[in-house]
């Protein structure tokens, strides 16, 4: 642990990708719950949410992760897997299958 958190959005075509990196844990979520934010204001079909930059997720992190796509314009969601620890957090938690954009 101990990796600083970012969030960036890239344009892909038509589709928006949420690249979170480093610790998405209580510090980190304001960071990706603002981006997210910025994601579902777009106009784009979908959005993409690409964990593979993620080296840890605590509960804060998953609340934030799992809670996208409930709101309005959520069903535009889908994630790309992250690490095997990433995954075992969402395995754990009874959030696997989530929609895979891969």
């Amino acid at each position: 642990m101990g990796d600083e958190f970012e969030a960036d959005i890239s344009v892909r075509g038509d589709e928006l990708w949420v690249l979170p990196r480093g610790d998405l844990d209580i510090a980190g979520a304001p960071e990706l719950e603002e981006t997210l934010s910025l994601a579902m204001a777009s106009d784009a079909k979908a959005i993409v949410i690409d964990l593979r930059g993620l080296e840890f997720v605590d509960s804060t992190g998953l609340r934030t992760l799992a809670q996208a796509p409930q709101v309005e314009g959520g069903e535009r969601i889908s994630f790309v897997p992250g690490n095997d620890h990433v995954q075992s957090v969402f395995r754990i938690s009874g959030l696997l299958p989530f929609r895979s954009a891969a």
